[in-house]
């Protein structure tokens, strides 16, 4: 029984899938049976019962599981302490990030990072809030810091602020008025975010404290993503919610405007996100402890 053997049966547990096991692993679906089987020989036990299409894991393999998920967070722990000896941050820092850190504020302290880690290769993928949380908590994660828009608390999670934010009311540059009634925000065409965005989360909630409810909204789409919600607010579809981060450029060219809501402003923070329980690699530690850093430069 090898590392790669509990890596690969530890995947095909999780995801209850060898397709979807063989992708996240960037390996042939063959090659992921192939691991399975010959760990299913050495063992003599068989781990995975294929009922149709569906991959069901055996008693035996649930057993196996919990040690698989030990042994390989023992493998990390261990190449990251033998990293930290050298001093020198090496290898690939993976990033979850919602849309709005992904697309506007990571891309910014980028400069910073490589030039105090050169050699480290900053990959770095988009999701919700929800979503960057929900990978993080993992048995074995597949990123070693997360950034979203929203708190999710979690015993297992430590949460960084990093930026304050402001959801602002969008509308296409030839629209007249400066300014909407609170109330009249349930009369326009909203082009809203989806279920589980931050963005959305944050709207919601500060429509909810001022007795709004978000059902009342005249919700003319739904979009994953804030460039999305721009380019259709551009169109003229409708108005949107967005952070002030995402704006600067359309409002600088004169292609959107924002609208004041009176008696509703939509704060929000930026928080880094990691597991408490698992020991990060140099470059995560790294950027961990230089957040502020990095961040306090940032401004719209």
């Amino acid at each position: 029984m090898d590392l790669r053997q509990l890596e690969v049966f530890a995947k095909v547990f999780e995801l209850k899938s060898f397709s979807k096991a063989a992708e996240k692993l960037s390996i042939s679906q063959p090659t992921v049976s192939a691991h399975i089987q010959n760990l299913e020989d050495e063992l003599g036990l068989r781990l995975f019962d294929r009922v149709g299409r569906k991959v069901i894991p055996t008693h035996e393999a649930k057993i196996l599981y919990r040690y698989a998920v030990e042994l390989l967070k023992k493998k990390e722990e261990a190449l990251s302490e033998l990293l930290s000896v050298t001093k020198k941050s090496k290898g690939t820092l993976r990033i979850a990030a919602s849309n709005i850190p992904g697309d506007y504020l990571i891309p910014h302290i980028l400069p910073k990072l490589k030039h105090i880690m050169p050699e480290v290769v900053i990959q770095v993928e988009i999701l919700d809030s929800k979503k960057v949380v929900k990978q993080l908590k993992e048995a074995i994660p597949e990123y070693d810091i997360g950034f979203v828009g929203s708190k999710i608390s979690d015993q297992k999670l430590e949460y960084k602020k990093i930026l304050d934010d402001e959801i602002v009311l969008i509308a296409p540059s030839y629209y007249r008025s400066e300014t909407i009634k609170i109330e009249g925000i349930t009369k326009v065409p909203l082009i809203f975010r989806e279920e589980d965005s931050g963005t959305r989360l944050t709207v919601e909630k500060a429509l909810e404290e001022k007795g709004i409810n978000p059902i009342f909204l005249d919700i003319v789409a739904f979009l994953g993503s804030n460039t999305a919600i721009k380019e259709a607010v551009k169109k003229g579809v409708g108005f949107g919610l967005v952070s002030k981060y995402s704006i600067q450029r359309e409002l600088e060219c004169n292609r959107l405007k924002t609208i004041k809501i009176e008696g509703l402003s939509i704060k929000r923070s930026f928080y880094a996100v990691r597991r408490k329980d698992i020991t990060p690699i140099p470059a995560a530690r790294t950027l961990w402890d230089n957040l502020e850093k990095f961040f306090n430069s940032v401004n719209t």
